[in-house]
């Protein structure tokens, strides 16, 4: 990890018109700017176009499912200008390794918070094989991709909290923006507000999946929205969106959509007025509000660092299928292949096993928790 940290600091560079329910499209004839809300159930992931060609992602999804490249397909995307990873989480960063390895993206942000996680050491890890610019932005800096113009409201200094040093932007194309938060909360958005930037926004991207720990109504004041947006999956574990957050925008008139009920929610722009459609009709309704029966879910993964926290040793003999993918490149398929060909004498020897050669053995022995005994 200390590796990793040296390379990352080498590589650091520095209104509303209507509302329908058409089946998405992914037409090529994109006239102005497009924002595609992905519906990638309990995580988040949001494309950006612009007719001209720019392409910007914000997140990619879950770990445990390959639903951002097809969508990906879907949309015809064939590169990426930036790819913006708000915060470590595995619901958010889950597929960035792949995406990074299929579209090269020309540069990739991210806060430049380590995280103890195999899937933030595979992202880490793809980005430095890439040839895209590495940047770790900090409050005030801006930037132009295309069309769109950005500017990051935070973090200006990073914390102790995973969420609360999401990279935060306010993204405009034209006369409209939006923003975007990943997770940070409350005490954030307060930095923000007393910043003193420009945070007044038509479109906004709820925070932390529309939980009452972000998206506070202050914060809802500032930003003064037209419309927000939420990803989450429906009866998720969360309770996700919370009913104070549903209340708060209720409160203010503000149109709100989530992927649990809506399927992939897509705005389009012309830079003067914005129109939205959605893959599914449906009202948002608090999570908590679905039967205990509902909730239910044995496979959903949580979100945060606890369920992601490497172990100490990782003995190749023993090990679980589980606990074999928090080793650098090693996936679900690979995991089965290290299984079946036990017992190994060294961590060499994993180079018996078809799809591990010399680079996954060096970032194995780099990362130091493989063992045999």
């Amino acid at each position: 990890m200390f590796k990793k940290i040296i390379l990352l600091a080498v590589f650091v560079l520095f209104i509303l018109t209507g509302c329908s329910y058409p089946n998405i499209s992914s037409s090529d004839n994109l006239t102005g700017a497009r924002f595609s809300f992905f519906d990638v159930g309990q995580g988040d992931s949001t494309l950006i176009q612009a007719e001209d060609g720019t392409t910007i992602l914000i997140d990619t999804g879950r770990q445990d499912n390959n639903h951002i490249l097809e969508k990906l397909q879907q949309k015809k995307v064939s590169k990426i200008d930036l790819l913006l990873l708000t915060h470590p989480h595995a619901d958010h960063i889950g597929y960035a390794d792949k995406v990074i390895e299929k579209y090269k993206p020309r540069e990739i942000w991210m806060s430049g918070f380590v995280f103890n996680s195999s899937i933030y050491e595979r992202v880490i890890d793809a980005a430095l094989a890439s040839s895209a610019k590495y940047k770790e932005p900090r409050r005030g800096n801006k930037a132009n991709f295309g069309p769109f113009e950005i500017e990051v409201l935070s973090p200006d200094q990073l914390s102790e909290d995973a969420n609360n040093n999401s990279l935060c932007i306010r993204l405009t194309y034209g006369r409209i923006s939006a923003i975007f938060t990943g997770d940070a909360e409350k005490s954030r958005e307060q930095e923000m507000v007393h910043s003193g930037l420009n945070l007044k926004a038509d479109i906004l991207d709820l925070g932390h999946h529309g939980s009452s720990t972000s998206n506070q109504p202050f914060f809802l004041d500032k930003v003064q929205p037209k419309i927000a947006v939420y990803s989450a999956e429906q009866a998720n574990r969360y309770g996700h969106p919370h009913q104070e957050v549903l209340t708060w925008l209720n409160e203010r008139h503000i149109k709100t959509l989530g992927t649990d009920v809506n399927g992939e929610i897509t705005i389009t722009t012309d830079g003067k007025t914005f129109h939205t459609s959605t893959e599914k009709e449906g009202i948002p309704k608090p999570g908590s509000s679905y039967s205990a029966k509902e909730k239910i879910r044995p496979h959903e993964k949580m979100e945060g660092a606890k369920s992601e926290e490497m172990p100490n040793v990782i003995n190749i003999n023993r090990a679980s299928k589980e606990e074999l993918q928090f080793l650098p490149l090693v996936g679900p398929e690979l995991a089965e292949k290290i299984i079946r060909a036990r017992p190994y004498h060294s961590i060499d020897d994993l180079k018996r096993v078809n799809g591990i050669g010399n680079g996954i053995v060096r970032q194995i022995k780099a990362q130091g928790i493989a063992q045999v005994k």
